[in-house]
């Protein structure tokens, strides 16, 4: 399951998103970062996303079956795009830099 989801933010040229993919909910935590994990107790899919100083910023979404939260996790980072894409066309600061919305 981790390498469907890293193979197709390759596809999509993700690459340079901050995201997470099943490392385990307190590593490798950073600012704007988009994570997906698996909750083994609960047997459930967790998608969420960190703001600034890697706090939880909205609700963790639980999902039941892995096409559910692989297609909310590519729905966030498509909002990710284009909501730093208008924060830069706006001439205001995107959350941090990529090539996917900085000015060239």
């Amino acid at each position: 399951m981790k390498k469907i989801i890293q193979q197709k933010i390759e596809e999509l040229n993700y690459t340079t998103l901050r995201v997470s993919v099943f490392n385990g909910r307190n590593k490798g935590r950073e600012d704007w970062q988009t994570r997906i994990e698996y909750d083994e107790g609960e047997k459930v899919y967790l998608v969420y996303s960190l703001g600034d100083r890697a706090s939880i910023i909205g609700k963790i979404r639980t999902f039941e079956n892995f096409e559910e939260a692989e297609h909310c996790l590519f729905e966030i980072l498509d909002l990710t795009v284009k909501y730093n894409r208008l924060q830069v066309m706006t001439n205001e600061e995107p959350e941090y830099p990529s090539p996917l919305w900085d000015k060239p």
